[in-house]
């Protein structure tokens, strides 16, 4: 009798794929990267996969639920890169099919890439999904034959919009001006004239807390621009006084802005975190890092071949944690409880050259895995 009753009772897999809407509230739950490889189960999945409404829905339940923990492309050379997350003990080859590439930005899971035909070509302006591997090229601008100098910033926040605008701060003999792409016209739909800086001032923006940030590492000057498109200079850039050598890197991370001092003396080689204060841009030390322990076990010269490649801050204070490379090693460092752990050793892979840095601050890009549309 109860075989009898269990074999009429339709299955629960069976309820949950003939409703359609209590299967994308199912869905929408999976991670981007699985919800691609499952758009090949059956017609069913993929018509709900693809469609922009689920795409932007799946994006917004990332911004209001614990996101989740950003991936990196590290760059080994000009257009080959290795994908690396710290969730997984290797590093991965990852090809973005555009020649000649160098990224520029990344903004919410959406990079911004400038592109060449050829290694002394013409640049192209791309924006680019790496977990779906979609591009968008951005239409030429009529003025792009003046000589300007540039400086771009991807603007994405997709829990305010489904679409992204890139700002371009161009400059010309003693003129300046920003002009603006928006991706749902997909023109440059607004200028202004704004006053003039100095192009070693500027280079490519960092959107946070809804401002644009164009800060250089050695400049003792934090430029940004509200809005409303407003260019403001303002000194105000951290400074410590000590002997020693010095690096500087600028990483935003999860809506926070950084600045970070790397102090190489011959016996005491710290790391100081700033943070910056969105109501009235100071900055305050977040963390601070004794790098002797590390060093001492896994690096040589005083620290010189250590890169920092990004700060990850994590929901709670115990997630949050420090990436960085020595040779042959990707390593992480715990600022809860102040701990360093190998994460990747590629000392036995054939693109390892033994005893240099392979990844800069430069060559590391940080994103999360998303399905937004391009």
């Amino acid at each position: 009798m109860m075989n009898s009753k269990i074999s009429l009772s339709p299955s629960s897999a069976a309820i949950i794929g003939g409703n359609d809407d209590l299967l994308m509230q199912i869905l929408l739950f999976l991670p981007a990267k699985s919800l691609i490889r499952f758009q090949s189960v059956c017609k069913q999945w993929q018509s709900l996969i693809s469609v922009p409404s689920f795409y932007h829905l799946h994006t917004l339940r990332l911004c209001h639920r614990p996101k989740p923990q950003p991936s990196f492309l590290l760059r080994s050379t000009t257009s080959h890169f290795l994908y690396c997350s710290p969730n997984v003990k290797k590093l991965v080859p990852f090809r973005i099919k555009c020649p000649f590439v160098k990224i520029l930005q990344c903004c919410n899971g959406l990079l911004l890439l400038e592109g060449k035909n050829t290694p002394h070509g013409g640049k192209h302006y791309y924006i680019y999904n790496p977990t779906t591997g979609k591009f968008r090229k951005l239409l030429t601008n009529n003025d792009d034959k003046k000589k300007t100098f540039r400086a771009l910033c991807l603007l994405f926040d997709p829990s305010k919009s489904p679409h992204y605008e890139v700002v371009c701060f161009r400059i010309d003999n003693d003129s300046s001006w920003f002009e603006v792409y928006h991706s749902k016209s997909n023109s440059w739909i607004y200028k202004r004239r704004t006053s003039h800086v100095p192009p070693n001032h500027l280079c490519c923006g960092i959107y946070c807390h809804g401002n644009m940030y164009y800060i250089r590492p050695r400049s003792r000057r934090l430029c940004f621009v509200p809005y409303e498109y407003t260019l403001y200079c303002i000194d105000k850039i951290p400074r410590i006084r000590s002997p020693g050598t010095k690096k500087n890197y600028v990483m935003e991370s999860s809506g926070h802005l950084h600045y970070i001092v790397q102090s190489l003396q011959e016996d005491e080689n710290y790391l100081c975190v700033y943070e910056m204060d969105e109501d009235d841009f100071s900055w305050f030390i977040k963390y601070r890092v004794d790098l002797n322990p590390s060093l001492a076990t896994f690096s040589r010269n005083n620290g010189k071949s250590i890169s920092l490649l990004g700060i990850i801050r994590g929901e709670k204070e115990e997630d949050s944690i420090l990436l960085f490379h020595v040779p042959g090693k990707i390593m992480l460092y715990r600022f809860f409880d102040e701990i360093f752990e190998v994460l990747v050793d590629f000392t036995k892979e054939m693109f390892y050259q033994e005893g240099i840095l392979q990844f800069g601050s430069k060559d590391s890009y940080q994103f999360i895995e998303t399905l937004v549309r391009v």
